[in-house]
């Protein structure tokens, strides 16, 4: 029956999910294979030998098969990290409070989270809190090629792929 409700339902082509801003399961699951983590790697993900999980298919089904494929590749990541993490404390003794004073300027910073790019924009006039930041959620943005995906199909056939834009409601809730 899964298979039956998904495969088909919520085509998005590579170029539509391009051109929509996707990120994440969603431009994947388009067979778009691109990974913050590997176009710009951060932290420490350059030293982890991983697979982009992609599927070419572009519907309900891949967008699925894509978040399945990635629980594998998690744990590759997470067997390489542990294997290199280094013995003793993970933490000096004792709390240190910290107050992280942004420079004065805007920047703008990004990751690969489990929904697609989390953003974050930042502008600061040198005081303790930022001027002004914006937060770029991938849901909210990913939530744009819902009507292109539901287009043709039934109206059941919506709460399918709504589930599979797999939505965060205090991300679109704005």
């Amino acid at each position: 029956i899964l298979r039956e409700r998904c495969i088909g339902v919520g085509y998005l082509s590579p170029q539509e999910a391009i051109n929509l801003s996707c990120t994440g399961p969603q431009l994947r699951g388009s067979g778009v294979a691109y990974d913050i983590r590997r176009a710009e790697p951060y932290s420490i993900y350059d030293r982890f030998e991983f697979d982009i999980c992609s599927r070419p298919e572009g519907d309900v089904w891949a967008r699925f098969r894509v978040r399945m494929d990635e629980i594998y590749q998690s744990l590759r990541i997470l067997k390489q990290a542990l294997d290199g993490l280094p013995e003793g404390p993970i933490m000096p003794p004792g709390k240190k409070h910290y107050q992280v004073r942004v420079p004065a300027g805007e920047a703008y910073s990004r990751i690969e989270g489990p929904k697609g790019e989390l953003g974050f924009f930042v502008v600061s006039d040198g005081k303790p809190n930022p001027y002004r930041y914006h937060v770029r959620a991938p849901t909210f943005i990913n939530l744009t090629s819902l009507e292109k995906m539901t287009i043709g199909h039934k109206i059941a056939d919506a709460v399918v792929i709504l589930g599979a834009v797999d939505i965060v409601l205090g991300e679109v809730d704005r």
